[in-house]
């Protein structure tokens, strides 16, 4: 199966939604796109979804929904903390040809792919670096460097603030991709957005034009430095959350509210 002109035109459908289109050479790259991540995911592990028509939904649909809300501009420069795939990057790459995009995974093997991919489809506006977060973010190139930092299928919302908020220059965002249970996690991403620098200042809720799939984008805004302490060392933001740094009981209480 390929990303054929029927599932094309049903992807345009949905963009159209959001006042998005593409052009020619952006058509191209998208099935070109799909091609090599179907090809490569015979050999490594890339997507569980092998459907086109599901593939332009959930990953490329969902992967570019900032652009409805107007949260990436031109001449931004946006990071996206543990790509996998590519995904939300590398079709914010191609909708955004203006946006520079750095794209971060501790995987070898998805960073090579990634490096593939960009070099077919001719992506210039995209850098892919292999590391974990938690080391890039304290080297003095990438700390604080970022107008937006994008986090999707990364983890709990309290270890994504503290891998991306340390990217982002103070007065941007992060973003971090939720599905319809984002309430859950709310009032922990409240209370520790603050620690690593950050607000929380808006969530989106909205379902993906064409489809039944409720999906919530979480904005906080960066608004002082981000402590040197922080992102702790490698698998710690995972072993002891910072929900756990501030008060655990405290937290629990007001999810019960």
């Amino acid at each position: 199966m390929d990303f054929g002109s029927q599932t094309l035109e049903r992807f345009e459908d949905a963009l159209k939604h959001w006042n998005l289109s593409l052009d020619e050479v952006q058509r191209e790259r998208f099935q070109k796109l799909t091609n090599l991540m179907l090809d490569w995911n015979e050999r490594i592990s890339l997507t569980t979804i092998t459907d086109p028509e599901l593939i332009a939904i959930e990953h490329y649909l969902d992967s570019v929904a900032p652009l409805a809300f107007k949260l990436i501009s031109e001449e931004m420069a946006v990071i996206d903390v543990g790509t996998g795939a590519g995904f939300p990057g590398l079709p914010l790459a191609i909708l955004c040809p203006q946006t520079s995009f750095t794209l971060v995974d501790a995987t070898r093997k998805k960073v090579k792919y990634l490096q593939m991919v960009c070099s077919e489809l001719g992506l210039t506006n995209v850098d892919v670096i292999w590391g974990r977060a938690e080391e890039l973010a304290k080297r003095r190139e990438f700390r604080e460097s970022f107008d937006v930092a994008l986090a999707r299928a990364f983890g709990a919302i309290d270890i994504v603030w503290e891998c991306t908020l340390p990217f982002v220059k103070v007065g941007g965002i992060a973003i971090t991709y939720k599905g319809p249970k984002v309430d859950d996690e709310l009032e922990i991403g409240k209370q520790t957005a603050p620690l690593v620098g950050g607000k929380v200042e808006f969530v989106h809720k909205f379902v993906l034009p064409t489809s039944d799939f409720r999906r919530a984008l979480v904005i906080a805004r960066k608004l002082s430095n981000t402590p040197l302490r922080f992102p702790r060392s490698v698998g710690i933001p995972e072993k002891r959350p910072l929900r756990l740094v501030i008060a655990p009981s405290e937290l629990v209480r007001k999810g019960k509210r």
